[in-house]
């Protein structure tokens, strides 16, 4: 008779489903440590490179300051400074905005904005007014 010791083990199969244990997991580990923050970086500039085509502009904002800056260029006024700029009103469509800003003659210049949609792109309505002092 057999004996215990003898008795055949029972047969067992490998399957595709068990994984090998990690030969090095300081790579998981540095993937971790280094691929995470750097996945969380490039959502941050993909959003901000979209938010653009999503939101409006704020009156007060470094993204409506350089639109106002490029028009007064333009237009060849150039302002001391940039403020006190004021909300009008403000809406997910429109944002309506007033500045009085003064000049390096003494003069003011008043600027009157709108930021609309057209379609899915940002633009820009303005009147502009010239205060002799």
């Amino acid at each position: 008779m057999p004996t215990e010791n003898n008795a055949p083990k029972p047969w067992r199969r490998f399957t595709a489903s068990a994984t090998p244990p990690p030969r090095n997991p300081s790579y998981r580990l540095a993937f971790r440590l280094l691929g995470l923050p750097i996945l969380a970086v490039a959502a941050v500039y993909l959003y901000n490179g979209l938010r653009d085509y999503m939101v409006l502009p704020e009156c007060d904002s470094e993204r409506a300051k350089r639109s106002l800056a490029e028009l007064l260029g333009q237009l060849k006024l150039e302002p001391l400074r940039y403020e006190p700029i004021k909300t009008i009103s403000s809406s997910r469509d429109r944002v309506e905005c007033n500045a009085v800003m003064p000049l390096p003659d003494g003069g003011n210049v008043a600027v009157d904005y709108t930021f609309y949609w057209q379609g899915n792109k940002a633009n820009m309505r303005y009147s502009i007014t010239r205060k002799s002092s």
